[in-house]
């Protein structure tokens, strides 16, 4: 008898065995059922969430010297899960985003105060945490369409451009784990690369010189926002001013006055920040830069070899403290603490500091900035 009930028991645990590793492998899509997404980007259309996929969709074996298609399918939700299915439908194969580089934020979207998008984002396990987030000028789904000059695909183009080994001056790049790190430091407060097309001078690879011009994308602005969503848009010389205290670079320019009168730049060659609470009410930021000009060196009236002179040294250091001052009154505004002073300031005075001053800290906050420029 216990012979037989042992063998039932045995029989039992190797059908459920079977069962189990059947079920997986029938539930396994195959990937040529798989729409890889590369890119999204998600909007706002009529209070509906849009979300748009750059998709690659991989050709079987009859057809694969042809490469694979880049198309851009476009679904619309009450949420981010109601419009990852509906997208599903709209392409017919199931939507794989484990391959995704970029998020695109549209404006409306990051106007409309729709924070339980980028909760959803980091909650879930749709994306990596080091998904790129990027804010858009106009409509996501634009950039993710924009026509390149050489093939390229935009969700891979903009994150060669802020994953490069260039960290230049201007770009402010961010992903999904990095901007929650920083919407919950002291202040609360996060930026986005902006994204806008700028016209090319050149046509698609391949088509003539009377062929449509292609666009460029331009990630030299930058979106501040906070936990409640979008604040204000930074400029070109704002931006650079806040990748000079978050970023250690090793590209870009710093224009200047030269002792001619004439317009010139400094090629930043490398670049250094420390930041110090000095009192409850005063941060100093230290910059340590490296350059070189960006025009022929000349010999100098004592016989050393050189490209920057003394007063135009001054004139850079002058034109980056005036940068980052312009960048942190404007953000100062919006009560917007983009260089994270605050965390500096909580790090060193703890728990009496933030009792002390409220929420509005920046009001009465002075900033030491001292910039040290060496010419190489």
């Amino acid at each position: 008898m216990n012979r037989r009930v042992k063998k039932k028991w045995l029989i039992l645990v190797v059908v459920i065995v079977v069962v189990a590793v059947f079920d997986g492998l029938s539930s396994n899509i195959n990937l040529l059922d798989r729409a890889i997404v590369v890119g999204t980007g998600i909007d706002i259309e009529d209070g509906d969430l849009a979300l748009s996929a750059q998709v690659i969709i991989p050709k079987n074996s009859a057809t694969a010297s042809a490469g694979n298609d880049f198309v851009v399918y476009t679904a619309r939700g009450k949420t981010v899960q109601q419009a990852i299915e509906n997208l599903s439908y709209t392409v017919g194969l199931k939507a794989s985003f484990a391959h995704t580089n970029v998020v695109i934020l549209g404006d409306k979207l990051l106007k409309s105060g729709r924070t339980d998008v980028l909760e959803f984002l980091v909650k879930g396990d749709i994306v990596t945490d080091n998904t790129l987030l990027v804010a858009s000028a106009g409509e996501a789904k634009d950039i993710l369409a924009v026509q390149m000059p050489i093939n390229e695909v935009a969700s891979y183009h903009l994150t060669e451009i802020l994953q490069s080994n260039r960290k230049e001056a201007g770009q402010n790049p961010t992903d999904l784990k990095g901007y929650f790190e920083d919407i919950y430091k002291v202040g609360n407060t996060a930026c986005l690369p902006l994204v806008f097309l700028r016209e090319s001078e050149f046509g698609r690879l391949g088509e003539g010189a009377d062929g449509e011009k292609t666009k460029l994308l331009d990630v030299s602005h930058v979106v501040v926002t906070n936990r409640a969503g979008y604040l204000v848009r930074l400029g070109r010389r704002q931006s650079a001013a806040l990748s000079y205290t978050t970023e250690r670079l090793n590209a870009g320019c710093i224009a200047y006055d030269g002792d001619d009168g004439i317009k010139k730049e400094a090629v930043i060659l490398r670049s250094d920040c420390s930041k110090r609470a000095i009192s409850y009410d005063e941060v100093a930021i230290d910059l340590d830069i490296s350059v070189r000009p960006s025009e022929k060196y000349y010999v100098s009236p004592d016989g050393s070899v050189s490209g920057i002179s003394e007063e135009e040294i001054r004139a850079i250091s002058a034109e980056v403290i005036s940068s980052v001052v312009d960048c942190f009154e404007v953000c100062k505004y919006y009560d917007a603490d983009v260089f994270h002073l605050g965390e500096e300031l909580y790090r060193k005075f703890g728990e009496e500091w933030k009792m002390s001053v409220g929420r509005t800290y920046l009001d009465d906050l002075k900033l030491k900035i001292s910039v040290d420029i060496s010419v190489k």
